[in-house]
């Protein structure tokens, strides 16, 4: 793609994510000409500045493809950032339709993306890859929970199989809490996972070029509000980002990762994987390490002579409103 015009189109510029991929591609050396996508008019990501807003009918109404394909033919969009977790799948089937068409779709490998989905697989393949992770179980039925509970004390979690975001993850004191949860919902809904004791929660955006010749980490402290990572420390540890790196090397990732862990006895454990961008990606690409922007290096072929010039520091989060007056 060396040498096109960078028409970048971000979706579901309303969710807190959108938001963050624009703030930091409105960074990026490359100054692409940036198109947002979301169903709400109120979207919060049409009032950044410099952007280009569309209305796009849902994911999963029939006017999608032809809507989507029509306004990319029109503003000739070269690239294409996905956000929500309907979009990845939307994607993962018609790739190769927009690729034909000369545009690339910014996400992770399909390989990827499925197993990092399952909260289940992903944690198994990182312990059979000899990683730390915790022990974690399917709930399918009794037999294999009290299997967990021979090897695990409580508190546990209990956490939705596949999901991306915080609604319903349960922290879970006895077995009467633990059965009556899973019993209130479908029995393939949940995985358990032990309880990994560390006040501290860290998140970690790991990028890895298609060549495998690229690569680097930053690592936050955070502190979690509203599901969202809402004030933390941008800091280095060789260790910690080594262990990152082998995650995504395990999975065979590209672009870019999420890897939420905690320290347990000074050793990292990952919970979660994330096979996307994060809501941090706009706190990182201010710290100096601008995945988006990296990506589109990569695309132009320019990656090679990419210098991150990362820094450290905290950050905190607050709203801020957009008014539009008259109805």
């Amino acid at each position: 793609m060396a040498n096109v015009p960078l028409n970048v189109l971000v979706l579901a510029v309303g969710s807190p994510l959108g938001q963050s991929i624009v703030k930091a591609l409105q960074t990026s050396r490359l100054q692409p000409c940036i198109y947002v996508a979301d169903i709400d008019d109120l979207a919060a990501g049409f009032y950044l500045p410099g952007v280009h807003p569309v209305i796009l009918p849902l994911v999963k109404d029939s006017a999608y493809f032809e809507c989507l394909t029509a306004y990319i033919e029109k503003h000739d969009i070269r690239a294409i950032f996905p956000v929500i977790g309907f979009e990845h799948e939307f994607f993962t089937e018609h790739a190769e339709h927009f690729r034909s068409a000369g545009v690339e779709i910014l996400t992770s490998a399909p390989s990827v993306y499925q197993l990092c989905n399952d909260k289940y697989k992903s944690m198994m393949h990182l312990r059979s890859m000899g990683l730390d992770a915790p022990d974690t179980t399917l709930c399918r039925d009794d037999e294999e929970v009290e299997q967990f509970l021979e090897r695990n004390v409580f508190p546990v979690f209990v956490k939705p199989r596949s999901a991306a975001s915080s609604v319903d993850i349960f922290k879970v004191r006895n077995r009467d809490q633990l059965f009556g949860i899973l019993r209130a919902f479908p029995r393939d809904y949940f995985v358990a996972q032990a309880f990994l004791d560390d006040m501290r929660d860290f998140t970690a955006g790991v990028y890895i070029s298609r060549d495998r010749s690229f690569y680097g980490t930053l690592l936050i402290e955070r502190e979690l509000k509203f599901g969202l990572s809402y004030r933390g420390t941008v800091f280095e540890d060789d260790a910690l980002s080594d262990y990152c790196l082998k995650v995504a090397e395990a999975i065979s990732s590209y672009y870019s990762i999420n890897v939420q862990f905690k320290i347990i006895e000074g050793r990292p454990y990952a919970y979660e994987i994330n096979p996307r961008l994060s809501s941090t990606t706009s706190v990182r690409a201010y710290f100096g390490f601008n995945e988006p922007d990296m990506i589109l290096h990569e695309l132009q072929g320019k990656l090679g002579g990419y210098i991150m010039t990362k820094r450290y520091g905290r950050f905190t989060r607050y709203w801020q409103e957009h008014y539009l007056e008259g109805l």
